[in-house]
């Protein structure tokens, strides 16, 4: 797979500032398409950034004077932001040293709306949330920029964040089991009464198996349809399931990355089918659900639908049509 390699025609005045800004000479500069998931001021000038990025993972570095280069940095490191990094890892260091980043793709319908910004933050932040630094993995990355190319194109639609989260799940190593009971592996879709899903085994358990274990939510066979028609939209699964620990290697989904390359599965194809079985009640109870799969897995509390959650909540509950 080719990596775009966009801005490495560096000027002299790029190597006056790599000395200035004290880079080790010889460091190998590297190149990845990225998404800025966070970013942070830092002194007078410079700015700290976490991406997501197709071939390096998660990772964190250093703009030295961003705020002032305009020929560096011209406004893309912004969250939301695809571009194309240049970078330099330097020894013993957490942060790499930030040469470059060239606009890859722009998506400026994401802050043109409060339910797109709100939904655009919630992708990045469980993106970030859900993953450790340097775990590579390039269903997820492909993921977010699917979600977030999907939403720059329409408002968000009921099963648009839906699909994002169990998709997340799965590129990170922890597609849940929606077929079969984690207990006694009888097939769901057999049992006439509500299954109970509990989050740290990653399943469900039967009618017969849930009265052992009264953790988790019970689940109706309407909510448990739904979820499966969202696993559905989300395409084969090329690897072997995950077994609820996760190991951040993605599940060989093949979703589009928006890079150029040919994209195996777009799971945003099928979502107005899968926003047809969404029925407000059916629609809470899979979020809750969802909810529920994810938080064993993340490393903090998501805060971004805490504050425009109710924002999101008030504008689906108004019935937009997804193209």
């Amino acid at each position: 797979m080719s990596i775009p390699r966009a801005g490495l025609a560096h000027d002299q005045s790029g190597g006056d500032n790599e000395r200035r800004c004290g880079t080790p000479h010889g460091v190998r500069l590297e190149s990845t398409p990225a998404i800025v998931l966070r970013t942070r001021e830092y002194g007078e000038s410079d700015k700290i950034v976490t991406f997501l990025s197709r071939t390096a993972g998660k990772f964190s570095g250093i703009a030295k004077g961003a705020k002032r280069s305009q020929r560096r940095f011209p406004g893309t490191l912004e969250i939301f932001t695809h571009v194309t990094l240049d970078y330099r890892r330097r020894p013993h260091s957490e942060l790499a040293f930030l040469d470059r980043a060239v606009l890859l793709q722009p998506w400026p319908r994401l802050v043109a709306s409060l339910e797109r910004f709100a939904a655009a933050s919630h992708v990045v932040e469980l993106a970030d949330k859900l993953t450790v630094e340097s775990e590579v993995g390039d269903d997820l990355y492909a993921l977010v920029v699917a979600t977030l190319a999907r939403l720059n194109a329409a408002e968000p639609g009921p099963a648009t964040l839906r699909l994002f989260e169990l998709g997340a799940l799965n590129a990170s190593g922890y597609r849940p089991e929606l077929i079969v009971c984690r207990g006694c592996r009888s097939v769901l879709t057999a049992d006439r009464g509500p299954v109970r899903l509990i989050g740290s085994l990653g399943g469900l358990l039967c009618s017969r198996c849930r009265v052992r274990d009264e953790g988790g939510m019970l689940l109706s066979p309407a909510a448990l349809g739904c979820l499966g028609f969202l696993q559905a939209a989300l395409g084969p699964r090329a690897a072997p399931p995950g077994n609820g620990n996760g190991n951040g290697n993605g599940s060989g989904n093949g979703y589009i990355d928006g890079d150029g390359d040919a994209a195996e599965h777009d799971p945003f194809v099928a979502e107005s089918a899968v926003a047809d079985q969404l029925a407000p009640r059916v629609a809470r109870e899979v979020g809750a659900a969802l909810d529920l799969l994810l938080t064993p897995h993340l490393r903090a509390r998501l805060r971004s639908l805490e504050l425009l959650g109710p924002i999101l909540e008030a504008h689906l509950s108004g019935g937009t049509e997804i193209p």
